[in-house]
């Protein structure tokens, strides 16, 4: 399993002022096959998440949506796209602690159906060595 890769800068000082942080986090982490998103997941993030989907290598991989406050159509597309590859792959994608304002979007568009989900991650995880 690769290290934790972060797409949450710190805050910073530049010449145009105070820099906020990013709004969102997206990393494997090291110690199980877990994705975690964090923050406010828009079209900035997308590219991230792909790349972790695609890089992935496992048999089983949960997504922890635990802090997560907000995705956009965007993100559910690499979602969708991510489910599809993962199969083809063999790969078994379960999300965890999908937040209600996500489960919103996805039970709006009838997209909740499509995945396996958990309560937590340790659940998923107990799921996915069950």
């Amino acid at each position: 399993m690769a290290d934790d890769q972060h797409s949450r800068e710190a805050a910073g000082i530049d010449d145009h002022g105070l820099r906020p942080p990013a709004a969102y986090t997206v990393r494997l982490r090291a110690d199980a096959p877990v994705l975690v998103l964090e923050g406010e997941l828009d079209l900035a993030s997308a590219p991230e998440l792909r790349r972790l989907v695609d890089e992935f290598q496992g048999d089983a991989l949960v997504v922890d949506f635990q802090r997560t406050t907000f995705i956009d159509s965007t993100v559910l597309r690499e979602l969708l796209r991510a489910r599809v590859e993962l199969a083809e792959r063999g790969v078994r994608l379960v999300l965890a602690a999908v937040p209600a304002p996500v489960r919103r979007l996805m039970d709006l568009t009838r997209t909740s159906e499509l995945f396996e989900d958990a309560g937590d991650v340790d659940a998923a995880l107990t799921r996915l060595n069950g």
